[in-house]
């Protein structure tokens, strides 16, 4: 310390005169790097207010149209300065607005494009001992506009919840606001039909329109092994030859196709034949295929001719190239005619009488002993059944596995008497609740209208939406209206909303030998169990179902629930890797909800050959009330922002 102030107190001044010298270009250098350092961040700064107003300005066009460049150059200033003026001093700013108008009859098309500039002026503070005075930045932001087409599937939850607290109402004014938007921001664009909208509600189940029931990616013939569920042909009334297929041609597994020869001709028979049977029409609802079908885009058609179809299933998920297997055929739901809560019970003197039985099914709508013609299976030793297909039932058929015997009949709908009132809540197509799909358009009022037309009515099933919301948007069947994928210029969107959890129909399933009511996954009941099919340790890894134990009888609420949600992310990580980007929003959804957690990880940009496609955006929003409008909004924002494009 003593040597430090001898050194300051030295007055022979050529230490000193050294020193200095010695501290000159260390001097300079700080205070160049000192203002370098709030030079670039002005610079940063003011780059980024230009690309703010490049976008806001690109959107005021969409609003003001062409033809009204003095008006845009002024709302561009003002958006620009009105970013800066806060932290920087605008006369060091040179502020240049150029728009080149597009031309869209030569070959390619020629985007209009707009181009904000900024020469930014710093005056340096410490710089002038080296000899700068200023340091000057040429910066600029070039917006193309309309260089991109898009095609979005709003996938919309239509469960009964959504009556409450006007979500429904709230839901189709914020979705039109972002149709609106989004169509708006399309009429710049020099692509042909640069937007399409799909319309998918959902509730438990999806319409894929009954107007499709003849289409060849449906299973007109009955192949599918989840077909003939509930039915027995067994005990079909006929006089006529008939036939079974089997899955792998094995007698007792999965019929795979029952025909009869009418009239020298075979034909098949299938769902769409019962209904027919009770004089009532399919509303338009399919199950969800087996695994791995439920959550994938594969398909098949049922014109490939049923031994190459057959040949087909591929149980490994890898099908051969000329088709996907017939459970990849979507099959009409049939919600089959429950147990009554009698049966007849033969008594010493060989008549029969009704007795009670142990379970009470709700979905009951044909008596269990009409017979085709009029007569009555079971009422007395003389009834001769005659002409089934297969011999040696008997109607004293009670409890558990007999329940299902009855259930399963196929003389009741023959005999067509069926109870008033049947619909969506009983009968064959009970839970089909929703309007059908509406594909994709190009035509703002179809989508508003088919928005106008959702009504809220039924259960839960998130997956069924978000993986129909996905065929929409395919250039594969079903629906074929989606562009090729791997086109730079166009982009895939799925906008999916619900208001709760997934959930499965009970109708006091859990106390009968079903497990569950039925639904989109038919029952839970071991012989039809599609509930724990796939999904195998390597299919959760990495995601938040990795540690899930699943039951395989799912006979609670909880239980369905865990192995929807499971399924439903399998299905979105499914629709990324196919490109398609997925915006999800928990609408008025309780705080500690598992649906939330599900969302949040459906949510996220589509993938291609490994890469993101969107590189930033928020795709996950929680919301409640009129605060849907700012999520439709913000998502609008991030579907219509056209890329900077230097």
């Amino acid at each position: 310390m003593r040597k430090i102030i001898d050194f300051l107190r030295d007055k022979s001044g050529n230490i000193a005169v050294t020193a200095v010298i010695a501290m000159l270009p260390i001097m300079a250098s700080v205070a160049a790097a000192v203002d370098w350092s709030a030079f670039s961040r002005q610079k940063s700064f003011v780059q980024q207010s230009l690309d703010a107003a490049a976008l806001a300005t690109a959107k005021e066009l969409y609003s003001i149209g062409e033809n009204n460049d003095d008006a845009l150059e002024v709302y561009a200033q003002k958006f620009f300065e009105a970013n800066v003026e806060s932290r920087i001093n605008l006369s060091s700013l040179v502020f240049d607005f150029h728009i080149r108008h597009g031309d869209t009859s030569v070959e390619p098309p020629v985007p209009t494009t707009i181009e904000l500039t900024a020469v930014l002026d710093y005056p340096t503070v410490f710089a002038p001992v080296m000899g700068i005075d200023q340091i000057k930045a040429d910066l600029s932001s070039q917006i193309s506009v309309g260089n991109r087409s898009v095609e979005i599937a709003l996938v919309m939850d239509n469960s009964g919840s959504m009556k409450n607290n006007s979500r429904l109402s709230i839901m189709k004014s914020t979705t039109k606001g972002l149709v609106e938007a989004i169509f708006k921001a399309g009429s710049f664009s020099e692509i042909d039909e640069p937007v399409r909208f799909s319309v998918v509600p959902f509730a438990g189940m999806v319409n894929v329109g009954s107007n499709n029931e003849s289409e060849n990616w449906m299973d007109t013939k009955g192949w599918s092994s989840i077909h003939h569920e509930n039915f027995n042909w067994g005990t079909y009334q006929t006089s006529n030859s008939t036939q079974f297929q089997y899955l792998n041609g094995t007698s007792g597994a999965p019929v795979t196709g029952f025909r009869e020869q009418i009239s020298g001709s075979w034909e098949w028979l299938t769902r769409l034949d019962v209904y027919d049977m009770i004089n009532e029409n399919w509303s338009g609802c399919v199950e969800m295929r087996p695994w791995p079908y439920n959550t994938t885009d594969d398909v098949t058609s049922s014109n490939l001719g049923y031994s190459i179809v057959q040949s087909a299933f591929n149980t490994s998920g890898n099908p051969p190239s000329f088709g996907n297997g017939a459970d990849a055929l979507f099959v009409p739901t049939f919600a089959p005619d429950n147990p009554d809560n009698k049966f007849r019970k033969k008594k010493n003197n060989g008549s029969y009488t009704k007795k009670n039985d142990d379970d009470s099914y709700q979905n009951n709508y044909i008596s269990d002993f009409n017979l085709k013609g009029g007569a009555k299976f079971g009422v007395n030793e003389t009834v001769n059944p005659g002409n089934f297909v297969k011999s040696g039932f008997n109607p004293n058929q009670k409890n558990s596995t007999n329940q299902i015997n009855r259930q399963s009949w196929m003389f009741k709908y023959q005999n067509g008497t069926v109870s008033n009132g049947l619909g969506s809540n009983k009968g064959p197509n009970k839970y089909c609740t929703i309007p059908a799909i509406t594909e994709l358009t190009i035509t703002e009022t179809t989508v508003t209208d088919a928005i106008d037309a959702m009504q809220a009515n039924g259960i839960t099933n998130i997956q069924q939406g978000l993986t129909w919301g996905w065929r929409t948007l395919s250039d594969n069947a079903p629906f074929t209206g989606g562009r090729e994928n791997g086109n730079g210029r166009n982009m895939k969107y799925i906008i999916l909303l619900t208001d709760g959890n997934n959930y499965y129909p009970t109708d006091g399933g859990s106390d009968t030998p079903n497990l569950t009511g039925y639904g989109a996954w038919a029952y839970a009941r071991a012989d039809q169990n599609r509930w724990i099919e796939g999904l195998t340790s390597s299919d959760l890894a990495g995601t938040i179902y990795e540690y899930t134990t699943f039951d395989t009888t799912p006979e609670s609420s909880g239980d369905s629930e865990k192995i929807m949600n499971a399924h439903t992310l399998q299905s979105c990580n499914n629709a990324k890797a196919d490109g398609i980007s997925i915006f999800t929003i928990a609408f008025d959804v309780s705080d500690g909800s598992s649906v939330k957690e599900l969302l949040n990880a459906c949510a996220g940009t589509g993938i291609e050959e490994g890469v993101q496609i969107v590189k930033h955006g928020e795709f996950y929003y929680d919301v409640d009330g009129d605060n849907l409008d700012d999520a439709m909004s913000a998502i609008a924002a991030q579907i219509g922002d056209l890329r900077i494009i230097r």
